[in-house]
């Protein structure tokens, strides 16, 4: 049995795919805040996307392509169902509330 297979057997579980949906967004927030925006507070930076809807394009949509890419790997390549779906909820929640806030 290779390491993914028994990574899988551990990790193939609805509420795992639910916390790796909700944690992997709020890295990919950190990490893109420091790579753009370094220099800001991080209430500087929410007064830059509060300022134009413009401004919140990248700083929303960004934190949700790790989600895009897990979801790749464990729904085509590993086949994870369990954990996949929790993913997608998670996802299709969070891309409701980006789509609102770049539209407000």
């Amino acid at each position: 049995m290779g390491v993914i297979n028994k990574l899988g057997n551990k990790l193939d579980h609805r509420a795992v795919g639910l916390i790796f949906g909700v944690v992997l967004p709020i890295i990919g927030f950190i990490v893109f805040w420091q790579w753009k925006h370094g220099e800001r507070t991080i209430n500087e930076v929410f007064s830059f996307m509060a300022s134009s809807s413009s401004n919140r394009n990248s700083l929303l949509i960004f934190p949700i392509i790790p989600n895009l890419l897990l979801f790749y790997f464990t729904n085509f390549q590993w086949r994870w169902d369990r954990f996949t779906t929790g993913l997608v909820a998670v996802t299709i929640v969070l891309t409701v509330i980006v789509a609102l806030l770049i539209l407000l």
